[in-house]
């Protein structure tokens, strides 16, 4: 009778065991592949210590390594850069100025605000059973939690000081992303920074020719 429990105890820790590098790799199936990407964002920041809310707009295109197209619009730039292999065009979409400089790989500007999953890069704990098919993930960002059965992130919390943080995330029907808010609280004032994804799809029809300067 011993065994029999013993093996029903093992075999319910094991359904319900899961491992960072399968939530790593399930995360990578369900999105569109960073390299072959066209995408569109608003993120706006709002607060009571701003007078307004400030908005900034990002669309960029991705073929492979060697081809990027970002623009980017935000209070104080109005810029668009074109890689294509070691050179890159910048253009002050106000002024329509430009130059032409070498580039090595480094990632753009733009690529910041696109950065959705937490897991990509850091150290992270494995998986942690919470409920039916909610896990934490805890690591130097915080503590995520990842639902198991839609194989998307939920949330996010962190806590540093006297300063917390949660970002929920939003999806569609196909479990695309649409939203990410990120609100911040620190010394009773918060502040909202809420990214919306506007357009996501893969980048196969965006016009070679774009990338030619």
């Amino acid at each position: 009778m011993k065994k029999i429990l013993l093996f029903v105890l093992f075999a319910v820790v094991a359904s319900n065991s899961l491992t960072l590098e399968q939530v790593r790799n399930d995360l990578m199936k369900n999105s569109i592949s960073r390299d072959s990407i066209e995408m569109k964002i608003r993120t706006s920041v709002s607060s009571s210590m701003l007078s307004g809310k400030q908005n900034v707009y990002i669309y960029m295109v991705r073929k492979g390594d060697s081809k990027i197209y970002t623009e980017m619009k935000l209070p104080f730039v109005n810029q668009r850069s074109i890689v294509n292999g070691n050179r890159m065009k910048v253009i002050d979409l106000s002024t329509r100025e430009s130059q032409i400089l070498p580039y090595n790989g480094e990632p753009l500007k733009a690529a910041a605000y696109m950065d959705f999953n937490p897991l990509m890069a850091g150290e992270w704990q494995e998986p942690k059973f919470v409920s039916e098919n909610l896990y934490a993930i805890t690591g130097e960002k915080g503590t995520l939690y990842y639902d198991s059965k839609k194989k998307r992130i939920e949330k996010m919390e962190n806590e540093v000081g006297s300063q917390s943080t949660l970002t929920t995330f939003t999806y569609d029907t196909e479990n695309n992303m649409k939203t990410m808010k990120v609100s911040i609280m620190k010394d009773g004032v918060e502040t909202v920074v809420l990214t919306e994804i506007l357009l996501l799809r893969h980048s196969r029809n965006f016009a070679d020719r774009l990338f030619e300067f």
